[in-house]
């Protein structure tokens, strides 16, 4: 009795083993035929859009170092005006 389940067990094996074979040739040959054209597109609005973001990334630090500059000059314009202040 042991010896047809062994046989099932031995078809399905070669059935998975078939399957897989067919997934590898399948999968190799979609990697040979390069990306999708619709791939393509896709790449090249990411690309796009890490150029925006890169030159963002740029404008966020030019502003950040323009607001640091901005405070620096308000504190010292309050150093300033807090002894005329206290005068008053």
């Amino acid at each position: 009795m042991k010896a047809p389940a062994m046989t099932q067990i031995s078809q399905l094996d070669a059935q998975a083993e078939a399957a897989i074979g067919r997934l590898r040739t399948a999968l190799d040959t979609r990697a040979a035929a390069g990306p999708a054209p619709d791939t393509a597109d896709l790449e090249a609005r990411i690309a796009a859009l890490e150029a925006a973001n890169a030159d963002l990334g740029e404008e966020l630090e030019r502003l950040r170092t323009k607001r640091d500059k901005d405070v620096a000059a308000l504190d010292e314009l309050i150093a300033q005006l807090k002894p005329l202040i206290e005068e008053v």
